[in-house]
C-alpha cells in the first residue's frame, strides 16, 4: 500500500510540473508547487517513507530529513483537506 492515498472522489492530474488535486464531490480544488507534486507522486508510488526519500533525494536538493518532514506535511495538510486520507503510519522524522 502506497504510503498516501488520495480519497476515492479526489484526481490528481500533473500539469506542467505542477501538480493539481480536484475533488469532485466537494468542490476542492487544490495546487501544489513542483516540489510538492514530486512529493506527492512519490507517496502515491512508494510504500515507505524511506523508499519515497530515496526517490526524491535524486530529484530535489534537500537532506532526508527536510525531506521527510515535507512528505508529512503535505500528508497532513491533504488530510486536512480531505483530499487524502489520514496517515496510520506517519513517516519517521
Amino acid at each position: 500500500m502506497p504510503l498516501l492515498q488520495l480519497t476515492e472522489q479526489t484526481v490528481f492530474d500533473q500539469a506542467d510540473g505542477a501538480g493539481i488535486l480536484l475533488d469532485g464531490a466537494q468542490g476542492v480544488y487544490f495546487e501544489l508547487n513542483p516540489v510538492a507534486t514530486l512529493m506527492l507522486d512519490a507517496a502515491l508510488r512508494y510504500d515507505t517513507a524511506d523508499e519515497v526519500v530515496q526517490h526524491l533525494r535524486e530529484r530535489i536538493d534537500a537532506g532526508d530529513d527536510t525531506l521527510r518532514e515535507g512528505i508529512a506535511a503535505l500528508a497532513d495538510q491533504l488530510a486536512e483537506s480531505h483530499l487524502a486520507e489520514p496517515r496510520s503510519d506517519p513517516p519517521a522524522p
